[in-house]
């Protein structure tokens, strides 16, 4: 990538030098969070723009994908999010707080507003009957 090696580009984005190796393995179903998409962007002297797909992007069937911006501190977007997280099996296991705000990559102190709408959220969900939470953890609803 623009000559710069991934042990490189691991130190640039501040993670251990096996990083970016592990990220872009083609044998693991892994990406960047958006969080490194600032990081990676100025590392290759493009936009963050540029690190996504256009809008109307064809999905190479012909099928366009819409892109969809959404926001963790805004509680309808989360609610969209943790929604897909159920349905997605994220809750078939018991998951604390903890371990839902890391697979979201809120768990930086900047990020304290998204944290209290996620808990507000996951509140609403267990009430709703769609979560249990027990030992504090939160587990789907059969």
């Amino acid at each position: 990538m623009k000559g710069i090696s991934s042990k490189a580009l691991s130190r640039i984005l501040t993670h251990k030098e096996s990083y970016v190796t592990t990220i872009e393995n083609p044998n693991r179903d892994t990406q960047y969070p958006p969080h490194e998409y600032p990081g990676l962007a100025k590392a290759l002297d493009w936009t963050v723009e540029d690190l996504l797909p256009p809008d109307n992007w064809d999905a190479g069937d012909g099928t366009k994908v819409e892109k969809i911006v959404l926001s963790l501190a805004n509680p309808e977007d989360t609610r969209l999010v943790l929604e897909g997280m159920i349905e997605d099996g994220f809750f078939n296991k018991p998951k604390t707080l903890a371990e839902v705000v890391k697979h979201l990559y809120i768990d930086r102190e900047d990020k304290k507003e998204e944290r209290q709408v996620l808990g507000g959220v996951l509140g609403d969900l267990v009430r709703e009957g769609k979560l249990t939470v027990a030992n504090e953890k939160y587990l789907k609803n059969d």
